[in-house]
């Protein structure tokens, strides 16, 4: 007998061998992906043409309301509320253009290409490799802008912008989604139960509006409060 060949099993068959059981393993969870599937393509395809363009509308009203404060600086915007929630106020700060360009201008290009994405997912266009990674890096680049954007309205400047706001919004769901769509493509592997938490995008994107709502609240408490006139 060879000595290369597996140990025959208790009915006389041979053992698989770990390369086998790797194999079948891997095909299970491919089967299991397939039986489940929580971000299709054509869902994710949605997902990420609608955000982008509700994203690039948003960023359209702010580069028109920054336009009108340039011209004139003591101008009242639409979005300008009371003075905790104001358009103005945020788009004047250093973190507008933080990385050198207005924000505003990084939001209508960025939008635009993921709105275009989306309608290739959704047109059913096989996309390669390359820009199924390219694309989850931009939303991930977009999200962690976002968070730096949030902790800086919060914290830093102390007011909100209803815009801004509304880029937060779909920034969320558009990475979830993203990033689920391309662990059940198989693209990214991951440990099983990291991968089964980030297949619900649609919980992921629930509890971090959960989180940004109790920020919200607790950051500006006591202005909440005036506003209902209990203080």
């Amino acid at each position: 007998m060879s000595q290369n060949a597996p140990d025959p099993g208790p009915d006389g068959s041979a053992d698989p061998t770990d390369a086998e059981l790797l194999a079948e393993i891997d095909a299970e969870l491919a089967a299991e992906r397939a039986a489940t599937r929580r971000a299709p393509t054509r869902l994710t395809g949605a997902v990420l043409l609608i955000g982008g363009l509700l994203g690039w509308i948003a960023a359209l009203a702010l580069q028109l309301d920054k336009e009108i404060l340039l011209a004139n600086p003591g101008a009242s915007l639409g979005c300008d509320i009371n003075p905790f929630i104001s358009c103005g106020d945020v788009m004047m700060t250093w973190q507008a253009s933080a990385l050198g360009i207005p924000n505003q201008a990084i939001g209508l290009a960025g939008f635009a290409i993921m709105a275009v994405a989306g309608s290739l997912m959704l047109s059913g266009t096989q996309s390669p490799t390359w820009f199924r990674w390219a694309r989850l890096g931009g939303m991930t680049f977009a999200f962690g802008y976002v968070h730096f954007l949030a902790i800086s309205a919060l914290i830093l400047i102390q007011a909100l912008c209803p815009w801004c706001m509304v880029i937060w919004a779909v920034t969320a769901p558009m990475f979830f989604s993203n990033l689920a769509h391309l662990i059940e493509n198989g693209d990214l592997r991951l440990p099983g139960p990291l991968l089964r938490v980030l297949r619900h995008w649609v919980v992921l994107s629930l509890i971090w509006y959960a989180v940004v709502i109790i920020a919200i609240l607790a950051a500006f408490w006591q202005q909440w409060l005036a506003v209902a006139g209990l203080s």
